[in-house]
């Protein structure tokens, strides 16, 4: 008893010992125990302001300037942002830590953004903050482009009450692009989306967070193994919110941000221009790589017969007389492979591989061609081109062919060979001068010429085409698969 009363008495004296330094202390150098464990639980929450969302490192800032031309760099390097619109549409980056209401499409920067072109996509909006605005699709078509969902860049003040909270903390960079557009046509989902995001994303070696409005559910599932192979994150769907169903606003934190894709030219890469050193070449590699492909020459043994698929299409452009097409081609020696279905070019994981195995492309213009990114090296595209469409066939597939290291034969049919003379007569300027119609605007001449002509090709004049092509694949004695 005598041991316990010691015990109590001794921690009595400590106590009161402690209360006297602390009231001591606090009256002697003015320390409020108040505010000092406010103060800490504010420094515990500054990690959801602008200026601590992260460190940025010195590579991914090399990876963001490699996006923007010579003139851009002293722009990004006194604001943290820059936008590269002199050719195509606008592609905007920033390197300070943003904050992005994936609700809205608003991305929030720390520093007030100095435009480029204060004329040009910008708008004050009701609390003078400047907006820049990009629709984020890499195709300038001003009718389209107003269906593309709106980004906008917005300053946050920096004395906002309460401030924005981050729902999520990223530790790597957003890239937000669209799914819009003409997506479901194999054509533009590469020349639009697929390619320009391989240019914009290779720089950060996956290491980046893929924001994609207009999420198409169907364009994702399709190109799975091309956005898994460019980023080592799912794909974000800003519009999928099941988390926080009683929340108006999803914010995200990110080391810097990219809004836009990078485009050079139609179903091409331009190794001069920025993002330097790339290729078409390089692009067809990194397809091989992501769908397993086989290194296949289309120059293959005599022993085998090579390998032709034909696009057949079922609606506009169609072979006419496709059943003789195919009757000829056997007779030269090819094992001809006629693909009817959409659904089966859409199944890329399997289509891919067939394409792979083919010496010989074959089909008239349009979006089943653009299958010519997964043929073989030294394999031939025969593209058939309709009437009035000699541009497009050769700017679209023609010249990006012969840029994938591909050989290209083009067969121009005659006036006889379109459906469309049964139609009109052959001095009416349909038929006699076809510019003479896309002159009076691309509507009407696409309605002629690309939703309203088939094709009935002349058997004896196409026979020399794939005449060529068999000899361009090293074949000059035709092999019987019959």
């Amino acid at each position: 008893m005598e041991g316990h009363r010691r015990v109590v008495c001794g921690a009595t004296q400590v106590i009161g010992l402690l209360a006297f330094i602390f009231l001591f202390y606090t009256q002697s150098f003015s320390f409020d125990p108040i505010n000092f464990l406010l103060r800490k639980q504010n420094s515990l929450k500054r990690n959801e302001t602008m200026e601590e969302v992260g460190v940025f490192e010195e590579n991914l800032l090399s990876s963001f300037k490699s996006l923007l031309s010579d003139d851009d760099l002293p722009t990004l390097d006194t604001t943290s942002l820059a936008c590269n619109s002199a050719t195509g549409p606008s592609l905007c980056v920033t390197t300070n830590p943003v904050k992005i209401d994936t609700v809205t499409m608003e991305i929030y920067l720390p520093t007030r953004p100095d435009p480029p072109n204060p004329n040009r996509n910008f708008s004050v909006n009701e609390d003078g903050q400047i907006i820049q605005l990009i629709r984020p699709y890499a195709w300038g078509q001003l009718d389209l482009l107003k269906t593309i969902t709106p980004v906008k860049f917005l300053r946050e003040p920096p004395q906002q009450t309460p401030a924005r909270r981050c729902d999520f903390h990223h530790k790597v960079p957003a890239l937000v692009f669209s799914s819009g557009g003409f997506a479901g046509n194999l054509f533009h989902e590469f020349n639009e989306i697929i390619i320009p995001l391989y240019l914009t994303s290779r720089v950060f070696r996956s290491r980046i967070q893929f924001i994609l409005v207009d999420f198409n559910p169907i364009f994702v599932n399709k190109f799975n193994r091309i956005l898994s192979s460019l980023s080592d994150f799912e794909v974000l769907n800003p519009n999928s919110n099941t988390n926080f169903t009683n929340s108006n606003k999803i914010v995200r934190c990110f080391h810097g941000s990219v809004v836009g894709l990078k485009f050079h030219s139609f179903l091409s890469i331009n190794s001069s221009e920025v993002p330097k050193g790339n290729s078409m070449i390089e692009f067809r590699k990194f397809l091989g790589k992501t769908y397993d492909l086989k290194s296949e020459n289309a120059s293959i043994s005599v022993s085998k017969p090579p390998i032709l698929v034909l696009i057949s299409r079922r609606k506009t452009r169609r072979f006419l007389n496709e059943d003789e097409m195919v009757e000829m081609m056997e007779e030269l020696g090819f094992e001809v492979v006629v693909v009817k279905s959409s659904k089966t070019m859409s199944d890329l994981d399997r289509f891919s591989k067939l394409v792979r195995t083919c010496s010989v492309l074959v089909g008239a213009h349009g979006a089943g061609l653009t299958n010519q990114v997964f043929l073989a090296e030294e394999a031939v595209v025969v593209q058939v081109v309709p009437l009035g469409l000699e541009w497009p066939s050769a700017v679209y597939f023609g010249e990006p062919a012969v840029r994938m290291g591909l050989r290209y034969l083009e067969y121009r049919i005659g006036t006889d060979e379109s459906s469309l003379v049964d139609s009109f007569a052959r001095a009416n300027p349909v038929i006699s001068d076809p510019g003479s119609v896309f002159a009076k605007g691309y509507f009407l001449g696409k309605e002629m010429y690309l939703d309203k002509q088939n094709i009935r090709v002349d058997i004896g004049r196409f026979k020399s085409t794939m005449g060529e092509a068999l000899r361009l694949i090293g074949r000059t004695t035709p092999l019987s698969t019959r």
